[in-house]
């Protein structure tokens, strides 16, 4: 199959020439030595690493994923675009690779990995190509696939005729999620990084939790643009602040970690930037969606705490004026000891010695890892009704996490799936009863033989024609209807990857309003 790729000739197009002129496309990394050498990805990023000691994990993964493209990913007959800077500004190269990857010892350092090419269109003007299909040129990666909306056809055809055919309807969007390309220019172009919450961020997409399929469009558009965030928006509390930077994916000859790569390497797990599969279809590798403490800790709201030597009457008082069962005691160094809580004050009181500080009534607590999953802490939070949670680093308190905390959250989770599956118990009652077996193996293309057997997708295909509609007897509009429970279903489909967010507002509002027309017309319980 035909691939195509966009490989820039330098920061400033300073190979640019000599990639026309000679029919190649060249990276630079003049560090590296010759790249056939390596047959797996993991020894390539050994020598990269080696090569660059003093740049981050991150870019040396990321350098390893371009350079693995270079020498083995690219075929014979693949599409390549060059953006050119100096020769024609404005305009770029398009060709065909006609051949391997080449190491060519004499060339300048900067110019000796190549893959030769056949120059079909050796200056196109950008005019030419929909603001679509520029806004992928926009990558700041020196080596990058070029993927979405039919990039491959599209550039077929401006190497032949030099029109931009555009995008059909089924190119846009292949999974629903439709890339925010003025968002991730903006992300390009900033220096300083973009800031946002995680809501904000899945809104750029249209999205409002973080399911499978949407991280994994996010994850991968960001990758593709050479972006990351800090920390990772996968996870943490939707509410929490990222930081959109760029993850020094362009080559250079920089030995040095830039200030942002210290900054990723601070913030960002190792396991996210480690090698790369073999399969350049995962350019990020996905961390496994878990309930863990970070995700349940609100990052917006400071932690209130007493020191040790505070007078017991103020710990009482912040716990009144805040509603709070217990807070945090910690020194002025940042140092967490212990709690103090209503039940351990009160205890104090019943000592000979009446208590004056904090010191004298002392909760033992709990703590647990940012990162921790909760599920094996379970038990422990229902036993001492509270936990504290470190932050990432493990040198503060990033909050704490409540029996009637755990409640919350977990409600949240179970609500959903119980509408849902009330909706889904009143569609089969009625569909069972009115619609003959024979006509649901029809509309489902004998996938069911009978409403027994029904998904909850599968009523739409069931109910799609009007007629089998009327069968019901519900004097309800039949395409507001129908479109209700194809939302719904979508819902339901997205729940079945766990997600860590709460169900977004929208969402509420298709489920609850499915329920309420079934409630309507179906009072039974």
């Amino acid at each position: 199959m035909t691939n195509a790729w966009m490989v820039r000739a330098g920061r400033d197009g300073e190979r640019e020439a000599d990639a026309l002129e000679q029919s190649l496309v060249i990276g630079g990394w003049p560090e590296m030595g010759n790249l056939a050498q390596y047959t797996s990805r993991r020894e390539l990023q050994a020598a990269v690493r080696a090569a660059y000691p003093n740049r981050s994990r991150t870019v040396v993964a990321n350098w390893t994923g371009q350079l693995w493209r270079l020498i083995y990913a690219m075929e014979a007959g693949d599409l390549v675009v060059t953006p050119l800077k100096k020769a024609s500004p404005d305009h770029v190269a398009i060709g065909r690779v006609t051949g391997h990857y080449q190491y060519r010892r004499d060339a300048p350092p900067d110019r000796r990995h190549v893959r030769p090419v056949t120059w079909v269109r050796p200056a196109l003007p950008r005019s030419a190509i929909q603001q679509d299909l520029l806004y992928s040129l926009g990558s700041l990666l020196t080596i990058c696939q070029l993927r979405r909306n039919g990039a491959v056809r599209r550039l077929a055809a401006l190497a032949e005729t030099g029109v931009d055919p555009g995008p059909t309807l089924d190119e846009v969007s292949t999974n629903g999620w439709v890339t925010p390309d003025d968002f991730v220019e903006r992300a390009v172009a900033d220096d300083n990084g973009v800031e946002l919450t995680i809501r904000e961020l899945l809104s750029k997409w249209g999205a409002g939790r973080r399911t499978s399929s949407v991280v994994e469009t996010i994850q991968r558009d960001l990758a593709e643009n050479g972006l990351t965030t800090v920390p990772p928006f996968t996870e943490g509390w939707i509410g929490k602040s990222v930081l959109v930077v760029k993850s020094g994916a362009e080559e250079d000859d920089t030995t040095v970690e830039t200030a942002t790569e210290r900054l990723l390497d601070e913030q960002t797990d190792a396991e996210t930037v480690t090698e790369e599969p073999d399969d350049d279809e995962t350019l990020v590798p996905e961390k496994p969606f878990t309930l863990r403490f970070g995700t349940l800790v609100r990052s917006d709201l400071a932690v209130t705490s007493v020191r040790p030597t505070d007078s017991i009457v103020l710990a009482r008082t912040l716990m009144l004026r805040h509603n709070y069962s217990q807070l945090a005691v910690i020194d002025d160094d940042g140092t967490f000891h212990y709690a103090v809580s209503w039940e351990s004050i009160a205890k104090a009181y019943m000592s000979p010695t009446p208590p004056s500080t904090v010191a004298h009534a002392k909760h033992t607590a709990l703590l647990a890892g940012y990162d921790d999953l909760v599920l094996p802490r379970i038990d422990d939070i229902s036993n001492s009704d509270f936990i504290f949670v470190r932050s990432r680093d493990g040198k503060t308190i990033a909050g704490i996490i409540t029996s009637a905390d755990l409640t919350n959250r977990f409600g949240e989770i179970a609500k959903p799936f119980t509408k849902i599956e009330e909706c889904e118990r009143r569609l089969h009652r009625r569909v069972k009863a009115q619609i003959p077996a024979a006509t649901i193996e029809h509309a489902t293309n004998k996938r069911h033989k009978n409403a027994d057997s029904l998904t909850f997708g599968a009523y739409a295909h069931v109910l799609k024609d009007e007629q089998d509609f009327m069968l019901l007897g519900w004097p309800l509009d039949h395409e507001e209807f129908l479109q209700q429970v194809k939302d719904v279903a979508k819902i339901r489909n997205d729940m079945m990857h766990f997600s860590p967010d709460p169900v977004p507002h929208d969402e509420w509002d298709a489920i609850d309003g499915l329920l309420a027309m079934l409630h309507a017309v179906d009072p039974l319980p």
